[in-house]
């Protein structure tokens, strides 16, 4: 070997020991980026270490990024959707985790509630609380009634967790005993009853619960009746994925297991423009129950057993989406429970209650030039079923059985009108109707009721935008007409069972025509992104329900007749508030307070008051109420509520509320009637409510703590003590919710809950109590 060639050999051993020592001076870190929530990979996500290098997460969502020097480097970690991570890591780590966190979406961002149309939250001058996926995640609600309480100034009552029949969801001071106040929308079609104004929450999966809009104040101008004390409207997920299967299964206190499965996709279909999704889903949930009486009732009655339940739903929806500017959507729904009331003598299951429920809707979406058109149908049937049974001085056994229908066509219709309005004009065609049947199997008796409720309606609303939208103007009118008809009650081969309403019977009652009138202007000034002033005026109705007007029967405290001659009640409203983002900077930049101060004047409401008559059931004498008109009742309170996100995993909220609702002028429809409200404070309305919560999502376990605190209420009109109760009020409880859960891999989430964890007792207006403590565990898989 010549000394040219060896030189040119040294050389290159050289150079080579050089890179071998370059290369490990440039290390290379590894890692994850996963899903924060859910614990799934986000392939695609991307990874810089400063201008020069970078890379992305591959399709099970690692990476590695090599090249680098030094002993540390700072990496920022981005995907879209998601809030920006920027860590400091050795330049040498492996194996490390980088959670992402979901950002505010855009789906979030705007609200379609307030007004029938898509606007922004910062938009709209009125209060909107929304409750998005991040706050119903990290709550251990059984029903999504559960996590309404979690919003400022919800007045919510469920007395026997899973296990209850029914429960309301009200606000400002609208009473806890009636859901017929509050207007309440799945995908923005109403599911209030005509017959009783009420919504069986139970018939909702949770699992399928997107987000939550409530909005505060009349919405009649928009929606008409039942929107007299606010809307709520439940929106449900969408499928965003080709292809995604969720299911998941809980059991917990009492014996309860439950479990849910959904599945669907989003499909792109050849033309451009055009895209078709689908979804369908599925829950089951059975409980052993426990005795909800008293130990006084249990020692009084030997047929007391535990209250259980059984319940059943299923769902599928599809759209297609087509030229990017047109959608048609069909969603069907179905519903089945069974739960013990409590009772059992000789049936087989005892007293029951069930809700055989389905309904349908379609659904229409587009745009035409500068118009944009939204018309939904929608059919909803229950089959409301009833056992009674029960045995005293003789043995009592009788069925109930009431099939309530309620149909309808809404469409409106959006232009803008230049720069500054956007205005939209529509109507709301609907029919409600019930045929209801008591049947007795221990007597010949039967007793029929029926009627119906026609509405036709007619709005007009305009969003004014002045100021680059400073300054934002929302005013409102809308004119309904309802009619009763078909109005009936009687009796059949009456016994002594009955035979005392005979003299009520009406196989022909009057139809009678009711309208309303409902005006609603609001305004706010924004100065900046996130602050505002706002105040408005609203008026709004409510007709009233079939139940009422054709419906005679026991009640609690005596024997309600039918009162076909209702008419509408009224109530005007006027509020103001504001919404501050007082720190622009430092560690309270994401601190928001919100306060809204309200009072209303109503008029014509519906109240049970006595005739100044009594009749007797088979028990003693007990007094003839009727649903009436009462003159005049005033509402006032204020609501503050905070938000304060620490950083993407530590979140604080916090509500608190104030409602003092009263009568102010009670009319008597009898002169020997003893009895006056005039100054008595409403029931089931507590004069305080507050709220706290706190949300952190971390590498170990996500932690969700719920707080709330709901004042006394008076139990009765009178305001009187309550021979049950033995005192005037409910008095005032404090509840504490706890939950845990976690993200095990990419497909598969494990949970823990803990409703009531103090085990407070909660009774109702029978002195029956609540569940106390109830604690589930669950597991959950999806891809």
């Amino acid at each position: 070997m010549t000394i040219i060639n060896f030189k040119y050999l040294l050389l290159t051993i050289s150079l080579m020991v050089l890179y071998v020592f370059s290369l490990s001076a440039q290390s290379c870190i590894e890692g994850m980026v996963l899903d924060a929530s859910t614990g799934k990979p986000l392939s695609g996500a991307s990874i810089k270490a400063g201008s020069k290098s970078g890379t992305i997460a591959d399709n099970v969502g690692k990476f590695s990024l090599c090249g680098l020097q030094g002993d540390s480097v700072n990496i920022a970690v981005s995907y879209v959707g998601y809030q920006t991570v920027h860590k400091t890591f050795s330049t040498t780590a492996t194996k490390i985790k980088i959670n992402l966190h979901a950002e505010v979406s855009e789906i979030e961002a705007f609200v379609v509630t307030a007004t029938r149309t898509d606007s922004r939250i910062i938009n709209t001058p009125v209060r909107i609380n929304q409750l998005g996926p991040k706050l119903i995640e990290s709550l251990p609600a059984q029903s999504v009634d559960e996590v309404l309480k979690m919003a400022p100034g919800i007045n919510f009552s469920r007395s026997f967790g899973v296990l209850s029949t029914k429960a309301t969801v009200t606000m400002r001071g609208m009473s806890g005993k009636e859901q017929g106040r509050v207007l309440i929308l799945v995908d923005g079609i109403p599911m209030n009853k005509s017959d009783g104004g009420g919504f069986d929450w139970n018939m909702v999966d949770m699992g399928m619960v997107q987000k939550i809009e409530v909005t505060k104040g009349a919405g009649s101008a928009i929606y008409g009746g039942n929107a007299m004390g606010g809307i709520i409207n439940i929106i449900t997920q969408k499928p965003t994925e080709k292809f995604f299967v969720k299911a998941g299964m809980e059991y917990g206190s009492f014996n309860t297991a439950g479990g849910k499965l959904s599945f669907g996709g989003s499909i792109n279909v050849k033309k451009p423009g055009d895209s078709w999704t689908w979804m369908a889903n599925t829950f089951y949930r059975q409980s052993d129950g426990y005795i909800t009486q008293s130990d006084a009732d249990v020692n009084a009655n030997p047929y007391i057993v535990k209250s259980n339940l059984l319940e059943a739903g299923a769902g599928f929806r599809s759209m297609y989406s087509f030229n990017g500017k047109h959608s048609i959507g069909v969603s069907i729904n179905f519903y089945n429970d069974n739960r013990g009331t409590g009772e059992k003598v000789f049936q087989p299951e005892g007293n029951t209650t069930e809700h055989d429920s389905y309904g349908a809707t379609l659904n229409y979406k587009g745009r035409l030039g500068q118009f944009s058109l939204l018309s939904s149908a929608y059919f909803l049937n229950e089959d409301y079923k009833k056992v009674n049974e029960y045995l005293k001085d003789d043995y009592t056994w009788y069925e109930v059985l009431s099939t309530r229908r309620d149909f309808g066509w809404l469409t409106s219709i959006t232009r803008p009108i230049g720069a500054s309005h956007k205005l939209t004009a529509g109507f709301d065609l609907k029919n409600g109707s019930v045929d209801a049947w008591d049947k007795y199997y221990t007597s010949t008796d039967i007793v029929y009721n029926a009627g119906k409720m026609n509405t036709w309606s007619l709005f007009l609303q305009d969003e004014i935008g002045l100021l680059q939208d400073k300054i934002r103007i929302l005013a409102g009118l809308r004119y309904d007409i309802a009619r009763f008809y078909d109005g009936s009650f009687y009796t059949e081969a009456p016994t002594q069972e009955t035979a005392f309403m005979h003299i009520y019977q009406n196989k022909a009652m009057s139809d009678h025509v009711r309208s309303a009138l409902s005006p609603r202007l609001s305004a706010h000034y924004r100065w900046s992104e996130n602050n505002r002033i706002y105040a408005g005026y609203s008026r709004g109705f409510r007709p009233a329900v079939l139940d009422d007007m054709c419906r005679s029967g026991r009640i609690k405290g005596g024997f309600k007749v039918a009162s076909p001659d209702l008419r509408p009640e009224y109530l005007n409203n006027f509020e103001a508030g504001f919404d501050l983002n007082p720190f622009n900077a430092g560690t309270l930049h994401d601190f928001s307070l919100e306060a809204t101060a309200f009072y209303s004047r109503g008029s014509d409401f519906q109240y049970y008051v006595t005739n100044g008559q009594t009749i007797d059931m088979g028990f003693g004498d007990r007094p003839i109420l009727i649903r009436a008109n009462i003159s005049e009742v005033e509402i006032y309170g204020a609501e503050l509520s905070f938000n304060y996100q620490i950083n993407p995993s530590l979140s604080f909220y916090g509500g608190y509320a104030f409602a003092d609702a009263s009568i102010l002028d009670y009319t008597k429809i009898a002169l020997n009637d003893t009895i006056d409200l005039s100054g008595k404070t409403m029931t089931d309305v507590p004069r305080n409510i507050i709220t706290a919560g706190v949300t952190w999502l971390n590498s170990y376990v996500n932690t969700g703590l719920a707080f709330r605190y709901t004042g006394a209420m008076y139990i009765n009109d009178q305001n009187t003590v309550d021979e049950l109760l033995n005192a005037d009020q409910y008095p005032a409880h404090t509840t504490v919710d706890l939950k845990f859960w976690k993200p095990l891999n990419r497909n598969f989430r494990i949970s823990l809950n803990f409703q009531n964890i103090f085990d407070v007792k909660i009774y109702d207006s029978k002195y029956n109590v609540g569940p106390g403590r109830f604690i589930t565990a669950g597991v959950s898989f999806g891809i």
